[in-house]
């Protein structure tokens, strides 16, 4: 019975996989477009994280597990365009798809799925090339953001600082990505704990308001050509431990 292997969890009463977790399994090879995996059709959680996956792109098969509500491909060796089916997993709360340095995303699919998965909690693209404006807001139920490394360009959005739920924003690394802070507003309760806007690029000094962020614990600013004074303002942010 599959369901008693090690990294598969099927459903109480129907006996059908809903969990495959091969993470950090040694595997290796390409994963092909016919592959069985992608008959698994109620799949809730598919993780295959930390293998070696060299020669593989991100099949649009992916898009005919509609259940997914986690998907981890990071640290896999995924290459190639990802592909739109994604942005078609309405479902999901979590997207890993970090660490592959070959893996690419073009604009148009990018902002498809920004716009597309209102669910998401969850989304880390670290050192996936993006290479593209963030031109479209971010859906309010994130509480995990990391584009560290992606090369995203333009002008950072407002409502990144001012989402309710979030509480890890992570874009060190974009040093074409300009940055603005000054419509922090005190009036806010914010929930951000680590932000990490380290090798961007900042349009203005340091607001006042920075220390309205009074949840933080982590801050980073490092070579980020940050001018003019630090206000003493950030003596609020009594919980930072970095």
């Amino acid at each position: 019975d599959c369901c008693n292997w090690d990294g598969v969890t099927c459903h109480n009463v129907t006996g059908r996989v809903i969990g495959l977790d091969l993470s950090c399994g040694q595997l290796q090879g390409v994963i092909h477009r016919n592959s069985t995996l992608f008959h698994l059709f109620h799949l809730r959680r598919l993780n295959l994280a930390f293998n070696d996956f060299t020669g593989s792109r991100i099949s649009h098969r992916f898009g005919s597990l509609k259940s997914l509500t986690h998907l981890n491909l990071s640290y896999s060796n995924f290459q190639g365009e990802v592909v739109s089916e994604i942005s078609h997993l309405s479902n999901l709360i979590s997207l890993d798809l970090s660490a592959n340095d070959l893996l690419r995303y073009e604009p148009s699919n990018f902002e498809a799925m920004l716009q597309n998965l209102t669910h998401l909690r969850e989304l880390s693209l670290s050192y996936v090339n993006i290479s593209s404006d963030l031109r479209v807001n971010f859906s309010s139920s994130l509480t995990y953001l990391d584009l560290s490394y992606t090369k995203i360009t333009g002008n950072l959005p407002s409502n990144a600082f001012h989402l309710p739920n979030m509480q890890v924003l992570l874009l060190g690394g974009n040093e074409n990505l300009t940055v603005s802070l000054s419509k922090l507003n005190c009036s806010i309760s914010y929930s951000l704990k680590q932000l990490d806007l380290s090798r961007t690029s900042f349009s203005t000094a340091l607001p006042n308001s920075i220390g309205c962020i009074g949840s933080l614990n982590s801050l980073n600013l490092g070579y980020s050509q940050i001018s003019g004074v630090i206000p003493e303002s950030i003596g609020n942010l009594t919980q930072l431990t970095e």
